[in-house]
């Protein structure tokens, strides 16, 4: 089987991060089958910086056994696809198809029976059950489309299960033994030894930190004010914060300077995707974005905080919403479900932009107080929240624990797109 991944990088890691998991997941699942796997991805330096091995600069190449190719160079790909036509196409997250690919599948020449497959962003919203496997028409008989929804009821096509990964989330000690491995294996073996004592210590409590760029002052008061609370009955008690690199580390080290400087922090260096997803499953709580990193939040059973990408008139608080729904299941108290609804639906208003209807009538349905009206009182808001929350942060842990299980329960993405295959 030939299957072709198409990604047009637009959140510098989520896209392709989703991708290159997707990739080795088919890999991992078909080992042993005639199996043939092209990555065509727009942004090879984002590429380059999770998966050590790809060289940006490079049109065409091979890795880990794949063919990986440059969307933007059409003279190269052209020659590649025309030598060897296409049988799936997976179009990622609606990245589309580049023009010299439309312009081999709809010529007149073109006599090959295609696949495509849209494989779409993913989301907790409804819709998502009724839109999964829909097909979908194309320009010529021989191109043939449907629509796969990753998500997380038994009608969607539920989240990539790489067996690394479920190990990992299964065991924090198997985690912190990969990421460890895979940290020095980059040459990163002083900061792998300052995780792995920051992991190892019972008087540590780890938070991953990856936001897009937003006013992080709240955030930071809260795990301050965690920590001069548990130190009183433990005064070794730390809050140790794992900066993910990047612009939007800016932000987080700006509010430690100005508010916690008491805090312990560590910038991480660019990391392999195999680490990153061991940290995750490694730490006590997460703050992550955009949409790869929030399915490994989802899946590690661990506290998470979910920024996500934000879209016209505010329309990421419906998505926001969607996920809170999916999870209130699990939560025993209605109260502690509130306090969480309410810092997550917070943490993603952007008080300068108009909110559209659908998403203001959301933020009413969940949201049990006032919204802020201020930078500065949305700032205490978050503190407030947040703070109240890590207090019950073994309860709070509890609920994110059921929910994994719940998703690993669902089966593998990768299975299902294959068994959906004509």
């Amino acid at each position: 089987m030939d299957i072709s991944l198409l990604c047009r990088v637009v959140d510098n890691y989520g896209d392709i991060g989703f991708v290159y998991r997707l990739a080795r997941s088919l890999s991992e699942i078909c080992a042993g089958r005639d199996l043939s796997l092209r990555l065509i991805v727009s942004n090879l330096e984002s590429f380059s910086k999770m998966a050590p091995g790809v060289d940006s600069s490079k049109s065409v190449q091979s890795f880990c056994g794949w063919t990986v190719l440059d969307w933007n160079d059409a003279g190269t790909c052209l020659t590649e696809y025309k030598k060897n036509p296409p049988q799936v196409i997976l179009e990622c997250f609606q990245c589309g198809r580049p023009e010299w690919l439309d312009d081999l599948l709809f010529s007149a020449d073109f006599k090959s029976h295609v696949q495509i497959v849209n494989v779409e962003y993913l989301t907790a919203e409804e819709w998502a059950d009724d839109f999964h496997l829909l097909k979908s028409g194309t320009r010529s008989i021989n191109v043939k489309k449907f629509n796969f929804m990753p998500g997380f009821t038994e009608k969607t096509g539920g989240l990539v299960l790489d067996a690394d990964f479920v190990k990992s989330v299964s065991s924090k000690d198997a985690a912190l033994v990969r990421l460890v491995d895979f940290l020095k294996d980059g040459g990163n073996a002083e900061i792998a030894l300052k995780i792995e004592n920051a992991l190892k210590n019972p008087s540590v409590f780890t938070v991953v930190v990856f936001a897009y760029s937003r006013n992080m002052d709240g955030i930071i008061e809260a795990f301050v004010r965690f920590q001069n609370m548990r130190r009183k009955g433990n005064p070794s008690f730390k809050v140790c914060l794992f900066v993910a690199s990047g612009l939007s580390s800016e932000p987080v080290l700006e509010s430690i300077g100005k508010l916690g400087s008491s805090l312990d922090f560590i910038s991480l260096p660019y990391m392999r995707q195999e680490a990153w997803d061991a940290l995750l499953c490694a730490s006590d709580w997460n703050l992550i974005r955009g949409e790869d990193s929030f399915a490994r939040a989802c899946l590690s059973g661990n506290p998470f905080l979910w920024h996500a990408y934000v879209q016209d008139d505010e329309y990421q608080l419906v998505k926001v919403a969607a996920i809170l729904r999916r999870i209130k299941e699990f939560f025993e108290s209605e109260s502690d479900f509130k306090k969480y609804a309410d810092l997550m639906l917070i943490y993603n208003r952007n008080l300068d932009k108009p909110i559209c209807g659908e998403s203001l009538a959301a933020m009413n349905e969940l949201s049990a107080t006032d919204l802020p009206s201020s930078e500065g009182e949305k700032s205490r808001m978050e503190s407030d929240l947040l703070f109240n929350l890590l207090q019950n942060s073994g309860k709070i842990k509890s609920v994110f624990t059921k929910f994994s299980s719940h998703l690993l329960s669902l089966g593998n993405l990768t299975e299902k797109l294959l068994s959906s295959l004509p």
